[in-house]
């Protein structure tokens, strides 16, 4: 039988508010120190951003530039979300931010560069690429993105220099084995451009440049066959590269095999409707 005195001081001794229910919890008599809960606006912003919601990830990381406004990473963070989306001027503008409050950063240098480079600003392309360089001279991604530069500008001796240096720090990186294997296609040295582009599809089966490039370099040599399998393989593993299907149209072409190139432009022209090369091919072919 439950005595009455006791049982007053057992419902006396009940906590009667979210503290009290506290510190009955606390396995010792101290006091707790505890903030309200706040989410990690960054770490959020960059697992959207790594996830693919671009939108939402630029509303978090302008959370954090509002509440940490000298914070670099956040503006460089949002600086890449933008050029990831061909926003240019609001890419410049974040990563402008980002070298003026962290000068010595060599991946926002890098992406100013490529903001520079899509706009057409090749020479202050170079110089933020070096700048790149100046601070990180063993940073693969400038050392490739500013040979790539000089490919395209033609200037081939420094751009090869580059391209070694990059393929000597990473051997296995297929960017490093296939920008070198492009300059080598450039220059009509077909067997270091196929070996380097098989090595980069090797790393990277999926590679869809490399062997979209490859099977051009086999068609040069006249291995139609080789080439007619790496078309294919490209248009399997990225259905919308658009390059493949034309390829692989001229392939069969040379062959007078016009049915199949047929065949391949209407499959493009089905993905694709309007699609200029690709009509024009089929009229062509009619």
């Amino acid at each position: 039988m439950v005595e009455t005195k006791k049982l007053k001081e057992d419902l006396s001794a009940l906590p009667r508010n979210d503290e009290e229910r506290l510190q009955k919890a606390l396995p010792f008599p101290g006091t707790l120190h505890q903030g309200r809960f706040r989410r990690n606006d960054f770490t959020y912003g960059v697992a959207l951003f790594q996830r693919g919601y671009l939108d939402q990830a630029a509303a978090s990381f302008k959370q954090v530039v509002a509440a940490k406004p000298t914070d670099p990473e956040a503006y460089y963070n949002l600086g890449t979300l933008y050029l990831r989306k061909n926003s240019l001027r609001d890419a410049r503008i974040y990563l402008e931010q980002t070298v003026k409050l962290r000068p010595e950063y060599p991946e926002a240098w890098n992406n100013l560069a490529m903001v520079a480079a899509q706009d057409g600003r090749q020479d202050e392309a170079i110089r933020d690429f070096k700048r790149s360089l100046s601070i990180r001279p063993d940073y693969v991604t400038a050392l490739l993105n500013l040979g790539n530069l000089y490919r395209r500008q033609g200037i081939s001796d420094d751009a090869e220099q580059l391209f070694r240096r990059a393929l000597e720090l990473e051997p296995e990186n297929p960017e490093s084995n296939y920008s070198l294997g492009m300059l080598f296609a450039r220059q009509e040295n077909f067997s270091d451009a196929r070996e380097l582009l098989e090595k980069a599809v090797r790393l990277r089966p999926n590679y869809p440049e490399a062997l979209n490039n490859l099977g051009i370099l086999l068609t040069r040599q006249n291995r139609t066959s080789e080439a007619e399998e790496k078309f294919k393989a490209c248009i399997a593993v990225a259905p919308n590269y658009d390059q493949a299907y034309l390829n692989l149209a001229r392939v069969y072409m040379l062959r007078q095999e016009k049915e199949k190139a047929r065949e391949i432009l209407l499959a493009l022209l089905k993905l694709q409707p309007q699609h200029k090369l690709a009509q024009q091919a089929l009229e062509m072919l009619n």
